[in-house]
């Protein structure tokens, strides 16, 4: 005899994907314009507009834009800089 269930336990669940369309003959189409297009050298993407993430490239950016703050950050500095020497040469020697 086992203790009575207080709690009652999800059940498992299964996963069951069963694809709407499947049309192979336009899949082996496309793979021999893409091994066509590869032959003749006009490597197409097979996502134009989707970008590629690499190794490294968020260090890269983050880096990049890193150096970009400290590029900024100097010219504000001689600008604050410039202008401080302009008001004091108006103030002392006038």
């Amino acid at each position: 005899m086992g203790l009575p269930r207080f709690i009652k336990l999800p059940g498992y669940k299964q996963f069951d994907y069963s694809p709407r369309y499947w049309d192979p003959e336009k899949e082996e189409r496309e793979q021999r314009i893409r091994q066509i297009k590869h032959e003749m050298g006009v490597d197409m993407p097979s996502y134009p507009n989707r970008t590629t993430i690499k190794r490294g490239s968020f260090r890269h950016a983050k880096q990049k834009a890193k150096v970009k703050a400290s590029q900024n950050s100097n010219i504000r500095l001689l600008i604050i800089l410039a202008v401080l020497f302009l008001i004091a040469y108006f103030i002392f020697l006038r």
